[in-house]
């Protein structure tokens, strides 16, 4: 019998008559066992040619137990030789396994199961399906890297883009190849971890525990980005004023500092051969942008589009394709981003730029579109929906961050890179980047629920419903605090125009999501003096309350189905925000419990109830405990937003 033990974990093997099987798991968090039945197996190998083999059956040349570490080394079938290796992840709680094959000959494999659980045994069981296709990628390539759930564990692979599913009574996990292995050919690593009991509340905040430890910073940050004052009308001139003039504002009104100053899309010279700056609008490049916010104290951020943008992708890809610096996708009209010439380019491109401003923000803004499918393109083509491309393309990009952030190191400066549009929302993700964009959305958007509503409820209920389809219906499993959604927006080019009160009322609103990121797509000119200060309030009540906003997650319906729904943040030790919206026109009465499904703490005992905004209840002396109840009724589009504390 071998042994593995972490903090929450404890995993049996057995070899018998030289073949090896997986035991069962116990989760001493939950004090509850699950046995994998024998239907699964640790791996499987499947060629392009249909044949596969399993690890099922195969003898165990060698074992070897160290420490937190096992190893098995198992017999050749069919000219590959398996290694796999578990250990002890370090954060003390999760148990890691990783495969090493090892392959003589040239039979190209087509996918390999790094996992493959048998979940008869199970009581419980939760994984993402494909999802259905959005406004960005196709629900098939959406819903990759995402983890899944089997009793009180969860599973999931370090590579973001794995085909993780429940499927066919078992818990698979599926790496695409498409070629040949070689010789030691490394597979991603695989995790699996242990929550307090079998509900999908606890195992999804287990699961954040383990992503949060081995993800990038999500500190609460705050910038402004140019692009809904100018869009790509901008040139030094109009940067540096623009910048300027936002400082004074928050300055002015006790804003909290801003974290770095944006300039977006516009800097690039389209009728180029690769990315270069503009002469005519930037003749110094970024040089004197980069210095003045060395002046005030702030970094300073950049847009890059990898596709190459949005406004002339098909004309620039194919100028980069000419000066041979990369290749045309033509299935998606733009820039094809797996080709090694221009990541390789790219990332030079990138160190330089990023070093030579002092560039502490990067917004990547636009992966891949379609797959290319071109075969005389350096990179992996083919596979089931094109995932020998998927794979290659995002191995590619994962050294690119890599290269960029260890680059960056040396000169020991950080670095928040923003993972924007046509990548799917996997968790996993967050060890190269510190943000992603939501995905599902626009950039701006206004819901007709209900007509003839006030354009600020509007823009509030479209964007709450993105996250409620990105969570909710899509069920992507990723902390709300990484995501990144575009607001607050109040810009001449976004065509909004909101009274004091409401832009106090949206500002307050875009506070209580719980994303790190906040950008603020500002016009100076359209901003009044109690609309700054509303602004200051809100960061600073942001800032103020970070420790438990961090933690928020959505609760209730559809807002364009016309529900009630909203947020809520608890830390562990009872703090606590819930934020509750009616996107009606109409009373919506409502007892708000205090119970575990509004995240509360159990032990919960004797809090105040604070308003930050709030018309429906009167501030009181009350004490709150868990289970406590609430009546109240949110009038017509009526946004509350309460702070339990002591």
């Amino acid at each position: 019998m071998f042994k593995l033990e972490s903090k929450r974990l404890k995993r049996e093997f057995k070899i018998v008559n030289d073949n090896f099987f997986a035991s069962q798991i116990l989760n001493k968090y939950s004090n509850m066992s699950f046995v994998p039945d024998g239907n699964g197996s640790e791996f499987v190998v499947h060629f392009v040619d249909g044949t596969e083999f399993s690890s099922k059956g195969l003898a165990v040349t060698k074992s070897l137990e160290n420490g937190n570490k096992l190893m098995f080394v198992f017999a050749e079938n069919m000219g590959i030789t398996a290694t796999i290796e578990y250990w002890v992840h370090d954060d003390s709680n999760t148990i890691c396994k990783q495969i090493t094959l090892s392959q003589k000959g040239d039979n190209a494999v087509d996918w390999i199961l790094l996992d493959d659980i048998g979940i008869i045994n199970s009581k419980t069981h939760y994984g993402v399906d494909i999802m259905p296709d959005g406004t960005e990628l196709s629900g098939y390539h959406a819903s990759l890297g995402q983890p899944f759930y089997i009793d009180s564990l969860f599973f999931g692979c370090e590579f973001p883009a794995t085909d993780n599913k429940i499927i066919h009574g078992a818990g698979q996990i599926k790496y695409f190849v498409g070629r040949p292995l070689g010789e030691n050919f490394i597979c991603p690593v695989t995790v699996m971890g242990g929550a307090k009991d079998n509900t999908i509340l606890e195992v999804q905040k287990a699961f954040y525990e383990y992503i949060n430890f081995i993800s990038k910073p999500s500190n609460l940050r705050f910038q402004y980005n140019c692009w809904y004052d100018h869009m790509l009308k901008i040139d030094e001139q109009i940067i540096r004023d623009s910048f300027s003039e936002i400082a004074k504002g928050l300055a002015f009104h006790n804003a909290p500092k801003l974290d770095a100053y944006v300039v977006d899309d516009g800097w690039n010279d389209y009728k180029a051969k690769f990315w270069t700056f503009d002469k005519k609008t930037f003749p110094n490049k970024l040089t004197n942008i980069s210095n003045d916010c060395k002046e005030r104290g702030t970094g300073f951020g950049l847009w890059l589009g990898p596709r190459g943008g949005y406004s002339k992708a098909k004309p620039f890809a194919k100028r980069v394709q000419k000066g041979n610096n990369g290749y045309f996708n033509k299935n998606a009209n733009d820039i094809c981003i797996a080709s090694s010439k221009y990541v390789n380019k790219l990332t030079d491109f990138l160190i330089d730029t990023v070093s030579e401003f002092d560039i502490t923000y990067l917004k990547l803004d636009g992966f891949c579109l379609a797959p290319c499918t071109d075969e005389t393109h350096d990179h992996a083509v083919g596979g089931e929906n094109d995932m020998y491309f998927v794979t290659d393309m995002w191995q590619k990009w994962i050294r690119l961050f890599s290269k960029l952030r260890a680059a960056r190191k040396v000169n020991n400066r950080d670095l928040w890179i923003n993972m924007t549009c046509y990548v799917n929302i996997s968790p996993w993700w967050l060890q190269w980047v510190n943000s992603i964009w939501i995905q599902n959305s626009n950039d701006i958007g206004f819901a007709k629920n209900i007509e003839d509503q006030p354009q600020v409820e509007s823009e509030i209920t479209y964007r709450d419903a993105r996250y409620y389809d990105c969570v909710c219906r899509r069920a992507n499993q990723i902390p709300l605090n990484r995501l990144y959604n575009h607001e607050p927006i109040y810009g001449r080019e976004a065509k909004v125009d909101y009274t004091d009160e409401e832009f106090e009322k949206y500002i307050f609103w875009c506070a209580i999501r719980g994303n790190a990121l906040n950008e603020l797509h500002l016009s100076y000119d359209m901003m009044s003096d109690a609309k700054w200060d509303a602004l200051a309030r809100a960061m600073r009540f942001q800032k103020e309350n970070y420790h438990i906003l961090k933690n928020a997650m959505f609760i209730g319906g559809d807002p364009e189905d016309n529900n009630v729904y909203g947020y809520f943040s608890w830390t562990d030790d009872g703090e606590g925000i819930i934020a509750l919206r009616n996107s009606t026109d109409e009373n919506a009465p409502l007892t708000l419990n205090l119970n575990k499904l509004m995240g509360v703490p159990e032990d919960l005992k004797d809090v105040r109830r604070i308003n930050i905004m709030c018309n429906s209840l009167p501030q009181s002396d009350e004490l709150y405990s868990y289970k406590s109840k609430i009546d109240m009724t949110l009038h017509p589009y009526e946004a509350v937003i309460l702070k339990f504390t002591k």
